[in-house]
C-alpha cells in the first residue's frame, strides 16, 4: 500500500518561497513530485530547488513526513530533492 501517494505538503522552497510539494500538478505527473510556487502555481523539479524546508509553525501529519521522507531520497540524473530541517517520521511504511 502507498501511504503517500496524491498528499500535498505545504513546505519552503529555498530561493521561491512558500508553496508545497505535490504530485497534483502537470509537471508531476507519473508521481514525480513537484514543488508548486503559492504564488503563481509554477512547478519546480530537483533541479530548480536547493533544498525545502518545513515553515515554521506548521503542524506536519505522518503522512506529510513520510512523503517527505521517501521522495527526498530520490534521485533523478544528478539531482536530488535537498530537505532541509524536517523532523523525522515516526511512520513505518513497507518498501520504502
Amino acid at each position: 500500500m502507498d501511504l503517500v501517494k496524491d498528499i500535498d505538503v505545504p513546505c519552503l522552497a529555498e530561493g521561491i518561497g512558500i508553496g508545497k510539494l505535490t504530485i497534483k500538478h502537470p509537471l508531476g505527473s507519473c508521481d514525480k513530485p513537484v514543488f508548486v510556487d503559492d504564488s503563481s502555481a509554477t512547478g519546480y523539479g530537483p533541479a530548480d530547488v536547493l533544498s525545502l524546508q518545513p515553515i515554521d509553525g506548521y503542524n506536519y501529519s505522518a503522512e506529510q513526513l513520510e512523503y517527505i521522507r521517501s521522495h527526498g531520497l530520490q534521485i533523478r540524473g544528478a539531482y536530488a530533492w535537498y530537505m532541509e530541517g524536517w523532523p523525522e517520521t515516526e511512520h513505518v511504511c513497507q518498501g520504502h
